[in-house]
């Protein structure tokens, strides 16, 4: 990388906008991604918009068997629907779940009769503008982001030996240092996009316990984020940003090329518990003060077990201290 690049890089405006992701991609191997899926299946969380829409199509266009898990029927049948349009031959299967829901994550599991995963990218995501509580008591974006992932891997883990799994987190998780007392603080003042970031920068510790915890399974676990994309979620819920970043926003394609890349690739064969950018792993860390230390690592761990449940063998057991 050139001294220029890293100039830009460390600017972050020019390294998360879309001439980062540009420049970023002259870098690329060439053909990672000429790769045939047939025979194997995937599931992608949130694949009715955004990035999970672009991860479905792009699974589904390399043969794979995508299973769509989406929590809106309707949208969840157009984006199906559009896929099929595109790509007459791919093995779409829809299924309505809601990822906040334990109940939900259950049911679906449950019902599910496919003997093998190879793929399960964590993608569902949102950023609320008020507090809301789901039926677990559990505050929505934790829910989300964090707890339904987690359960869902567990109960999946099984056949999920030898399969990859990504998180999609965010590049605004850089602006937080996990705190996971205050991520079940049901009281007070309330932030949507500090809520967000907080969980997602959990995310990132959370793939990184999963990737020691599944090693023995030869299960992969990774997180990346898409630096600054431009999805209906961010149209939403940051209506100023989109605006002021316009044209300078990634397309959503771009944003999802990284967790595209660590599905199918067959250079990340192996590759587990790292944070990727752009297909580059990178530090999660950025800003003094944003890195956890054991003791809340441990207190993650222990949170998403308490909630949903933890896994069979014994290093399960991080910890004796709860949340």
């Amino acid at each position: 990388m050139t001294w220029w690049n890293r100039i830009l890089d460390k600017s972050i405006l020019f390294s998360f906008d879309r001439s980062g992701y540009q420049r970023h991609e002259r870098a690329f191997l060439s053909g990672s991604l000429d790769v045939s899926m047939e025979g194997r299946s995937c599931l992608v969380s949130g694949a009715n918009s955004g990035l999970g829409f672009e991860l479905a199509r792009g699974l589904a266009a390399r043969g794979a068997a995508v299973h769509m898990l989406c929590r809106n029927p309707q949208r969840g049948a157009q984006a199906k629907q559009a896929i099929q349009a595109e790509h007459s031959a791919a093995q779409l299967q829809l299924h309505i779940v809601d990822l906040s829901s334990l109940a939900s994550i259950r049911s679906f599991v449950a019902g599910f009769e496919i003997n093998r995963v190879d793929v399960l990218l964590h993608n569902a995501g949102l950023l609320p503008l008020r507090r809301e509580l789901t039926a677990d008591g559990l505050e929505l974006t934790v829910a989300t982001h964090l707890v339904g992932p987690f359960l869902l891997t567990r109960l999946l883990a099984e056949k999920l030996a030898g399969g990859r799994v990504v998180f999609v987190s965010s590049g605004g998780m850089y602006a937080k240092r996990l705190d996971v007392e205050a991520m079940l603080r049901n009281e007070g003042s309330y932030d949507g996009v500090a809520a967000y970031a907080m969980t997602k920068r959990a995310q990132v510790v959370l793939a990184e316990l999963l990737a020691e915890q599944l090693k023995q399974r030869n299960i992969t676990v990774n997180s990346m984020h898409p630096g600054w994309a431009a999805t209906p979620g961010v149209e939403r819920s940051l209506p100023r940003f989109w605006t002021v970043m316009g044209k300078r926003l990634r397309t959503p394609a771009q944003g999802a090329d990284t967790a595209l890349w660590l599905a199918v690739a067959a250079e990340v064969e192996g590759l587990s518990g790292r944070f990727w950018f752009d297909r580059e792993v990178v530090s999660p860390y950025l800003f003094p003060g944003t890195r956890e230390d054991e003791l809340e690592r441990r207190r993650l761990w222990a949170l998403c077990e308490r909630l949903a449940g933890g896994f069979t063998s014994a290093a399960s057991e991080p910890s004796d201290s709860e949340p």
